[in-house]
């Protein structure tokens, strides 16, 4: 059996103990702006905890779409907001 050479795809890293820390990967500076970290731009997780910091601080937050046409999600979530908006 072939051994999985080091930093294939199909090794699976564990994330580093600082994933999703907002006060570690992106501080908030005196006017209240987010200051990612310059040594986090290398790492493989930096999508996955930023955006985890951002749904954790209320600033995104993440929606499952459905399997479907494009349009007809835009139609649906579209009419979803009308009729929250007017009911």
């Amino acid at each position: 059996m072939k051994e999985i050479p080091s930093g294939s795809s199909l090794e699976k890293e564990a994330p580093p103990s600082c994933f999703g820390d907002g006060d570690k990967v992106c501080p908030v500076d005196e006017e209240g702006i987010m200051q990612p970290q310059r040594g986090c731009l290398p790492c493989s997780y930096l999508r996955a905890c930023l955006q985890k910091v951002m749904v954790h601080r209320g600033k995104i937050r993440v929606v499952d779409e459905q399997a479907g046409s494009k349009v007809g999600g835009f139609f649906k979530r579209w009419s979803d907001l009308k009729l929250k908006k007017n009911g």
